[in-house]
């Protein structure tokens, strides 16, 4: 996201909606004359045999990751990158196979791989390359990598397997930001000329995906799932896995694996993961495993509209909230506090700033002192979130929250809103605060998109921040190619968000994993939002 790519969990995403997709071009082809019932027995007796696995997933608005702003793995399963990622998330070949860049860090050259097909049949060139980059910098609508390439002064393809990028400035995480998906252009346009925003968002290629990944679309059923079949011409190699089944709207993870409504998933409730996971027989049937990663969910105050356009009331509405008992009680301590939007399994965050303390009373103080409340007045507080961040976790942590605050002045009410109301609302700047989860798309720790000012239009700058002081050290965070330089430029910037507050990060929550142990060679960070390379089509079914 401009995101960085950062990436949101639970919300966003453009909502013009599309029509019933049909079954992606370059897949099998039917004999003619194929009844209905001969189609669903095929795709029934698919999913049926040893190799189908069933993930959750969130359901993507677009089969695109340049317009698509809302984690899915449909995304990640059809599309691919130039760059991928090892296990210890360093950059490794993908769609290029390697790359030079220059000594000033003002340029890289790409050498592409020879012989890729889209799953069309369609050979993969640069000009894919340069038709993908291109709507990134220009489309208006909102997009997580337009941070990432905005520094970008011209792509060039001088054959269809070079591809050189030009930068204004030297720029840190340049070459793991183009670990983007990749689009087929021929599915967009057939001139050089970019697609405008209009055919760009209604184009039937968002819902009747082509790409070059290990899987590619067999059917979308809106609303319910996606089927993939492994794509066979996978220039890496042949996936173990023969389909993939995408199932959305799984509440209780735990019992939709318990059930086989999946087979993978990640477990929210730690009530359940404390209690029912940990069961002899659960465990007979089940592998799981923990992790820190790359998320964590945040409170952004609207810093345009008073009264939480000063950063006192900020600061006293954070001490008001009582993180740490939400980590101990509800969390049972499966997460970290943060005093700041950096990751805390990535460097930037400076560890001498601790996060602030509940202190109810210090709240009140100050929230008196900025005179927000009185003897008489009282704050209305409405923070808005999406209905898929309705879990009981949050419902708890929201119900100590509430009592918190009441307690100092304020009453708070919390709004659950669709996707598109959420996008709505904070477009029009209609909202107090916003709480969301916030996730990392490439392992760097620049956290331009949701800081910079240039982010708060097009961008995920929700809390409308705005600091010249703060765009300038982003900017040179980003042009210092030395990590313990950039680490200086960061703790600046830590001090700086301490005093105006624009976000509150609540925690990063430890996260759960477990899967049937039908399946091995399972990673959970393979489908995670910075996928590991060549991740899930190593997954197969288990053979002991």
């Amino acid at each position: 996201m401009s995101t960085i790519r950062w990436g949101i969990l639970a919300v966003l995403a453009s909502t013009f909606m599309f029509g019933a997709t049909s079954a992606c071009k370059g897949g099998a082809k039917e004999k003619p004359g194929a009844s209905a019932k001969t189609k669903a027995a095929a795709t029934t007796n698919a999913e049926s045999s040893p190799g189908h696995m069933k993930l959750p997933s969130n359901e993507p608005t677009y089969l695109n990751p340049v317009l698509e702003t809302r984690f899915n793995r449909a995304n990640m399963l059809i599309f691919e990158g130039l760059v991928g990622f090892d296990a210890a998330l360093n950059p490794v070949p993908r769609l290029a196979e390697s790359w030079e860049q220059s000594k000033d860090g003002r340029s890289i050259t790409f050498h592409l791989r020879k012989g890729v097909l889209w799953s069309d049949g369609k050979a993969f060139t640069s000009k894919d390359v340069a038709f993908t980059i291109g709507q990134i910098r220009n489309t208006k609508l909102r997009t997580i990598w337009r941070t990432y390439f905005s520094t970008v002064e011209k792509v060039e393809t001088p054959d269809d397997l070079t591809v050189v990028v030009n930068y204004k400035a030297p720029y840190a995480p340049a070459l793991v930001s183009w670990s983007v998906g990749i689009l087929p252009k021929h599915r967009f346009s057939d001139t050089d000329a970019a697609v405008g925003d209009d055919a760009f968002q209604a184009a039937n290629a968002n819902s009747e995906a082509v790409g070059t990944g290990p899987f590619q679309l067999v059917r979308w059923e809106r609303g319910s799932r996606i089927l993939l079949k492994k794509n066979k011409n996978w220039w890496h190699d042949t996936p173990g896995l023969n389909t993939i089944e995408l199932v959305f709207n799984t509440k209780d993870k735990l019992e939709a694996l318990k059930t086989g409504v999946v087979d993978f998933a990640n477990i929210n409730d730690l009530g359940q993961w404390n209690s029912e996971a940990q069961l002899p027989n659960f465990l007979d049937n089940f592998e799981k495993t923990s992790s820190m990663e790359s998320v964590f969910r945040v409170i952004a105050w609207n810093g345009t509209k008073a009264p939480f356009d000063q950063p006192a009331v900020r600061r006293a509405l954070t001490h008001g909230l009582n993180r740490s008992r939400v980590l101990d009680d509800l969390l049972m301590g499966e997460g970290q506090l943060l005093s700041a939007p950096f990751f805390a399994n990535m460097f930037g965050a400076d560890p001498q700033i601790a996060p602030r303390e509940f202190d109810a009373a210090l709240a009140k103080k100050m929230l008196t002192d900025a005179a927000v409340i009185s003897e008489t007045t009282r704050l209305p507080l409405e923070i808005i979130t999406t209905t898929s961040q309705k879990l009981p976790i949050h419902a708890e942590m929201f119900a100590i929250f509430k009592q918190d605050l009441a307690t100092i002045g304020v009453d708070l009410n919390v709004s659950y809103l669709s996707p598109r109301e959420f996008e709505k609302r904070t477009f029009a700047n209609d909202f107090d605060a916003a709480f969301f989860g916030w996730i990392r798309d490439i392992p760097d720790p620049d956290p331009s998109a949701l800081l910079h000012s240039a982010e708060v239009k097009l961008g995920q700058n929700f809390a409308r921040y705005n600091n010249p002081e703060v765009d300038v050290w982003l900017e040179d965070a980003v042009k210092t190619a030395d990590r313990e330089a950039r680490k200086e430029i960061y703790k600046k910037i830590h001090a700086q968000l301490y005093k105006d507050m624009p976000y509150t990060v609540i925690y990063a929550p430890f996260s759960h994993y477990a899967w049937s142990r039908k399946f091995g060679r399972v990673n959970p960070a393979d489908v995670s939002v910075q996928t590991r390379f060549p991740g899930i089509s190593r997954w197969s079914l288990n053979t002991k």
